[in-house]
């Protein structure tokens, strides 16, 4: 999703690193032979970055490929499990979660507690998520793997290249920088903090498990709140200040009733997780004590309307 590197040795090594890496990720456990006929480069040169991806930890030789051919066999490479992990945590309207994600995309160690953020104030909530990214990046390290970085969800809009969440309408958040409580929690690794809609559509692009994978698509995220993402060409739109695919603050009926957004008949007034649990004739909050834990309302309503409740089935 960057921008090209400029054509210097330095920015070609590193390609051609990021090349032999997907190649092995995409397709191996790969001989180094395999590898340089994948990536169009020659074995000596794909030999000398596979070591450098070796010492990195990014690679492992397994030994021995392809037993009972003619000639050497070659040392099989996969990704290395034991390698860097990714830290990903989202900040729900009634949720925290974290997880660690290893190179080849497998959840390693994960936690999800049930917190009602709504209204609440930053700091508590902040403090708590550090907490559980601390949890996490204990746990992840236990199984021999090595934090390299956290992403932050927030269901709201965050600023371009920022940790700034400009406005979380649902949470009752504005202008509220979230970057130095969750830097502290792990010193010293990136930060990237995005719209929980655009994280999402990334994760459906890239580890959705598409053959092929979609290049324009919609991508809509609907919970308490409705947020969306939109791929063009294989690259999230994100506009001009960051708050492309707001589809859960669009006016569908513009006399309706007040949205926290600050709008009226907002989308999300109508098709919201709330607003399909009033028009069922059911109270959120008995709903969520009935049902407690994330996804809990979504499943009562999933029973009613499966027990044939007319209401809940008029509702949806």
């Amino acid at each position: 999703m960057a921008a090209p590197l400029p054509n210097t040795q330095q920015a070609m090594r590193r390609r051609n690193l990021s090349l032999v890496l997907h190649a092995v990720a995409a397709h191996g456990p790969l001989s180094r032979a395999s590898v340089a006929t994948r990536v169009g480069l020659t074995r000596a040169a794909v030999s000398t970055l596979v070591d450098e991806l070796i010492r990195d930890g990014l690679l492992v030789e397994l030994g021995p490929s392809r037993p009972g051919t003619v000639g050497r066999p070659g040392s099989a490479l996969q990704l290395n499990e034991r390698g860097p992990a990714g830290i990903g945590a989202e900040i729900g309207v009634d949720h925290l979660a974290v997880c660690a994600v290893d190179l080849g995309g497998r959840v390693r160690a994960r936690t999800e507690v049930t917190e009602a953020n709504r209204d609440r104030a930053p700091g508590p909530v902040l403090a708590r998520l550090a907490e559980l990214v601390r949890q996490v990046a204990a746990e992840a390290v236990r199984e021999g793997l090595r934090p390299a970085g956290l992403a932050v969800a927030v269901p709201g809009l965050v600023a371009r290249e920022s940790s700034l969440v400009v406005r979380a309408p649902n949470l009752g958040w504005e202008g509220v920088d979230i970057g130095p409580a969750l830097r502290a929690a792990l010193p010293g690794l990136p930060l990237t903090v995005d719209n929980e809609a655009n994280l999402g559509a990334l994760a459906e692009l890239w580890r959705g498990g598409h053959d092929p994978a979609p290049r324009d698509f919609v991508h809509v995220s609907a919970e308490i709140g409705i947020g969306a993402a939109v791929v063009l060409d294989g690259r999230l739109l994100r506009g001009t200040h960051g708050f492309a695919g707001e589809l859960g603050h669009v006016p569908v009926r513009p006399e309706g009733p007040a949205c926290a957004c600050g709008g009226r008949g907002c989308l999300e007034q109508y098709a919201g997780e709330e607003a399909v649990l009033r028009a069922s004739g059911l109270s959120p909050e008995q709903a969520a004590a009935q049902h407690p834990g994330p996804g809990g309302r979504i499943a009562l309503l999933a029973e009613r309307a499966a027990d044939g409740d007319r209401r809940v089935r008029h509702a949806l």
